[in-house]
């Protein structure tokens, strides 16, 4: 006997958050879709019910279902806005009304987390079944329109839910733009109970590896602690310890390795970093000044090492290094941002040296360290305030990516968990209107001691500056049970941005009026945008139209 139709709930395709508490209504029948032939499409679906679980089946074709279910997470705090409280980066007092920039006032519970249920079968919770179905098209897809049906049983009956899925002609291209997010090695051991080379880790980490490269991430940074040092009279390396890890990143497809820093900023006397040196230290001795003959020594026997070993494994035309995280920022005079150019230049002299082929990366806020960096990745923020000199750069052949952390806030674009989740889409295609090759994000799973997403997602900050961090900031992806790992929401908002540029340079060089025209609609910069997600899958479509 055929159960009773469910007809109240909420479903959307797209890019918006769900809440435990979103309102609910008539569902459609119908729900139309476009889609790249090796795009994957996402449809939410938040439906009540007193059961326990909902099983979910889809049939079509063309098409095979991922199931997800969708788990609440906690949103403590507002994002500031630069200016608030001091220029607070949450706005920790409690705030009467809802900044204009933010989805709701804080504290709520948003669906980023999505737990993978092969099987379809979602645990549902406080009466409401959360679902994500993310839709993976057949490698001999066709062009044209394709059918399917989602069915969801619940204790009180069945939804049913017909799709008509647009193909477009077009296919994705491999990744030419670039993206890294920074992951953390010490949370993935503390998550999932297993130390650094056990076993268990390298099979977990995997996990993680294939969440960066579901979301088109093609480079990997490892970050360099104390474990390279070998001896310390005279300092001697080992990087070999590295060699598994980095074979595996590759191994998955990415393109290039990070590495670094080579430099440190020192630390105070209680422990907390040194934010306005004028004096940088050696990374693997952060006692010495670098400026000192033991610094330059041990700096000298560092790089030299580590470029024989990236030679040896012949990763030294695919690695870029970083020196110093943000040269250019938390400076308090011109003194000390001289004196650290000077040192920064330092090092670059002597990284060249030994190893000709890198390129140098670094995250900054202007374009002044012209000569020492390759790759420059000014915030987002940065890049408006300083656009002629980066356009400059770009113009002379040097590239230039994008940045967000825990600013810029306010209007502008950034991934925050009180903001709408179109604006982690809409990042990428302001890298395009710009012309911009890269993005970096430093959080992916940095979640320090103590921090656990479920519990509470506004990161502790140890740098003494400002109040904590906004929530969301610090990761996109969530530790599962066992060995596993979560994507969210905030990652496949990624993962189609970065599908969105490829595709936009495609009609760049097919039809640049038509391209500016469709950028325009969406984005003019990256304070200012439409951030409407009906109109972004209109435009969307008229893109896959116009490439089709």
């Amino acid at each position: 006997m055929m159960k009773e139709k469910i007809r109240y709930g909420k479903v959307t395709q797209a890019e918006e958050f769900l809440f435990p508490d979103s309102e609910l209504g008539v569902l459609p029948d119908k729900l139309r879709l476009a889609a790249a032939k090796n795009g994957r499409r996402g449809i939410q679906l938040l439906l009540p019910t007193l059961g326990e679980k909902a099983v979910c089946t889809f049939s079509s074709g063309d098409f095979t279902a991922e199931w997800y279910g969708m788990r609440a997470v906690p949103v403590e705090y507002n994002t500031g806005n630069g200016v608030a409280q001091g220029g607070g980066m949450v706005l920790m007092d409690p705030v009467e009304e809802k900044p204009p920039y933010a989805i709701r006032k804080a504290p709520f519970q948003v669906y980023d987390c999505l737990m993978p249920r092969p099987e379809g079968v979602v645990e549902a919770k406080d009466g409401r079944a959360a679902i994500y179905l993310c839709l993976v098209p057949g490698e001999n897809i066709r062009e044209g329109t394709c059918q399917a049906e989602v069915r969801v049983a619940l204790e009180e009956g069945e939804c049913r839910l017909l799709l008509e899925i647009e193909v477009y002609g077009v296919r994705i291209p491999e990744e030419e733009f670039q993206i890294t997010n920074w992951f953390s090695i010490p949370a993935i051991c503390r998550f999932h109970k297993t130390g650094q080379g056990e076993p268990a880790f390298w099979e977990v980490l995997k996990k993680y590896i294939a969440l960066m490269r579901r979301a088109r991430q093609t480079c990997f940074y490892i970050q360099l602690d104390k474990a390279c040092v070998a001896g310390t009279d005279p300092y001697r390396f080992d990087f070999s310890y590295l060699k598994e890890m980095i074979s595996l990143f590759f191994d998955s497809g990415m393109k290039y390795l990070e590495i670094g820093p080579l430099l440190s900023r020192g630390f105070r006397e209680d422990g907390s970093p040194d934010m306005f040196t004028g004096t940088f230290r050696c990374m693997a001795a952060p006692e010495v000044d670098l400026d000192s003959w033991e610094g330059y020594e041990i700096t000298v026997r560092f790089i030299r090492t580590l470029a024989d070993f990236l030679r040896e494994n012949g990763w030294d035309d695919k690695v870029m290094v970083h020196i110093h995280d943000e040269p250019d920022i938390h400076v308090d005079s011109l003194k000390t941002l001289e004196s650290r150019k000077r040192q920064y230049y330092l090092t670059a002299s002597i990284l060249r040296k030994y190893l000709p082929r890198v390129r140098i990366i670094e995250a900054v806020s202007t374009s002044g360290f012209r000569g020492g960096i390759d790759i420059w990745v000014p915030g987002t923020a940065g890049y408006e305030a300083d656009r002629e000199g980066f356009l400059r750069l770009t113009d002379l052949g040097e590239e230039v990516w994008n940045y967000v952390c825990c600013g810029p806030q306010g209007f502008w674009l950034n991934r925050f968990l009180d903001f709408a989740l179109i604006k982690n889409r809409l990042l990428f295609w302001g890298c395009e209107a710009n012309r911009l090759t890269g993005f970096l994000h430093w959080g992916f799973n940095q979640f320090p001691e103590g921090m656990d997403p479920f519990q509470a997602t506004s990161c502790p900050n140890d740098t003494g500056l400002g109040t904590n961090f906004p929530c969301g900031d610090s990761f996109l992806v969530y530790p599962g049970t066992g060995k596993e790992a979560w994507p969210g929401m905030r990652l496949e908002a990624q993962r189609r941005g970065a599908e969105d540029a490829e595709l936009l340079k495609l009609l760049r060089k097919k039809d640049r009026t038509l391209h500016d025209k469709l950028m325009g609609r969406l984005f003019v910069s990256n304070e200012k945008y439409c951030d409407d997600p009906q109109v972004m899958e209109e435009v969307y479509e008229e893109l896959l139209r116009a490439l089709s």
